[in-house]
C-alpha cells in the first residue's frame, strides 16, 4: 500500500510450565511440527520420561528419538499459538484441532511410534503489526520520508470525539501500553510498529504542514481471516503477509506501482493455477474504451489492451502459478478481465480498479507494487 504524503501515503530454556495438556501419535518414523506462534519468534522444549531436556530456540531444530518414546512438548509464546501441524495437517486433540491456543505456554505429550523417529520442531512467528519501508529510485537511491505515527485502540479514540490526541492521553491514563503506540521512522525511513492485541485500532500520521486523514488497523485471530489488514477512508483494504504485517510505503515524491494479478479463493488463499487473459480499458461509464492510445499502452476497436514492454506490443498475458506481473503501468482507472483461460479453476470477479493512492508492497527489486486480487472458484 502506498500513502503519499499529499496523501499520496525465547524459549524458557528447561522449565516446563504446565498450562495444559494433551497427547499426539507420531504417524511416520521422520515427523516436522509446525508451530505457528503470535507475536513474535517463541520457543519451545521437549522432554523425555527421564527427565531429559532438548530445548528449541526457534527456527527449525531437529531431534532424534528411540521408538515408542513418550515426550512432553512445551511451546512458549507472546500472545498464543495460532495453529500446531505435523506437515499440513493440523494436529488434533480428543477430536479437537489444536490452534487458536490462547495460553501462552502450552504443552502436549507426543509419542513416536514402532520406528526410531527423527523429530523436527518448526517455528513460526506470526504477528498483528504495521511496517513502513523506504523504496528506491530508478538510480538506486532511498527516497526516505521522516515521519511520525500514533495509534490508539477505537474505543479511545471514539471516546476522545475523534481527535487522536486526546485519545493518546486517555489511552496514558485510563489503559495499558498495549492500547496506544507513538512511533518514528528512522533516518532510512523504515518504521515497524509493535505487535496489535485483537481489536481495531486508529493510526494517523502527525504532520504540522499538511491534516492527514486516519485509517484503521484491524487485528483480528477469526479462523480464515487474515491476521492483520488496513483500512482506509474510502473502503480500501490491505491485507497482511503471511506472518500478520501490513507493508505500507511513504514517499514525499511521486511513484508508479506496477501491477500484480493475483487469483486467490473466497478465504484470501492463494490459488496457483495457470492460464492467460486480456484486459479491456473502460471509461467513466463502465464502457469499453476504444481506440485508446499512448506511448507504451493502446486499446484496438474492441477496448482490449495491448503493452509495449520495450521490445514488442503484448496484448494476451499469461498467470503462473496464480499470479501474473503486466509488464507496464496501467494508468488510473476501471479495467475488465476478459478472454480467461484457466487450467483448473474459473474466474468470478473480472472488474477491477487501478488507483495511484494504492500500493500493497514492493516486488523482489525493492520497487513498488500494487496488487489486484480476483476471486476465482473451482469447475
Amino acid at each position: 500500500m502506498h500513502i503519499k504524503k499529499r496523501t499520496c501515503i525465547c524459549f524458557s530454556t528447561f522449565m516446563i510450565l504446565l498450562g495444559s495438556t494433551c497427547s499426539v501419535y507420531a504417524k511416520t518414523d521422520t515427523n516436522t511440527l509446525n508451530v505457528k506462534v503470535i507475536g513474535g519468534l517463541g520457543t519451545a522444549e521437549i522432554l523425555t520420561e527421564d527427565n531429559i531436556s532438548y530445548p528449541v530456540d526457534g527456527g527449525d531444530d531437529s531431534f532424534s528419538f528411540d521408538k515408542n518414546t513418550k515426550l512432553k512438548i512445551t511451546i512458549h509464546s507472546k500472545y498464543g499459538i495460532d495453529s500446531i501441524k505435523q506437515g499440513n495437517n493440523t494436529l488434533k486433540n480428543k477430536g479437537n484441532k489444536l490452534e487458536k491456543i490462547k495460553k501462552k505456554d502450552f504443552t502436549f505429550t507426543y509419542k513416536t511410534k514402532n520406528a526410531d523417529t527423527n523429530l523436527s520442531i518448526n517455528l513460526t512467528e506470526m504477528h498483528s503489526r504495521f511496517k513502513i519501508t523506504s523504496i528506491k529510485n530508478e538510480e538506486g537511491n532511498v527516497i526516505a520520508s521522516q515521519s511520525k505515527y500514533v495509534c490508539v485502540k477505537k474505543s479511545y479514540y471514539q471516546e476522545a470525539n475523534e481527535d487522536i490526541e486526546k485519545a493518546i492521553e486517555l489511552a496514558q491514563e485510563n489503559g495499558t501500553e498495549k492500547d496506544y503506540q507513538i512511533l518514528e521512522t528512522d533516518e532510512n525511513g523504515v518504521l515497524q510498529s509493535n505487535d496489535f492485541l485483537k481489536g481495531t485500532y486508529i493510526i494517523k500520521k502527525m504532520d504540522d504542514k499538511v491534516e492527514t486523514e486516519p485509517f484503521e488497523l484491524i487485528a483480528t485471530r477469526k479462523k480464515d481471516i487474515l491476521y492483520t489488514y488496513i483500512r482506509l477512508n474510502n473502503g480500501y483494504e490491505f491485507s497482511s503477509d503471511e506472518t500478520g504485517t501490513v507493508e505500507m510505503i511513504e514517499s514525499d515524491q511521486y511513484i508508479q506501482s506496477a501491477t500484480r494479478i493475483i487469483l486467490k479463493s473466497k478465504n484470501d488463499k492463494l490459488v496457483e493455477d495457470n492460464g492467460t487473459f486480456k484486459i479491456k480499458m473502460l471509461n467513466e461509464k463502465g464502457k469499453t474504451l476504444k481506440n485508446y492510445k499512448k506511448q507504451y499502452l493502446k486499446t484496438d476497436k474492441n477496448g482490449y489492451i495491448s503493452m509495449y514492454d520495450g521490445v514488442r506490443w503484448v496484448s494476451n498475458f499469461t498467470l503462473k502459478k496464480g499470479k501474473c506481473v503486466l509488464p507496464v503501468v496501467l494508468p488510473d482507472g476501471a479495467y475488465k478481465m476478459a478472454k480467461v483461460d484457466l487450467d483448473d479453476y474459473s474466474l468470478k470477479i473480472f472488474d477491477f480498479v487501478v488507483s495511484s493512492n494504492t500500493m500493497s508492497g514492493l516486488d523482489g527489486d525493492n520497487q513498488p507494487i500494487n496488487d489486484i486480487v480476483l476471486q476465482v472458484k473451482g469447475n
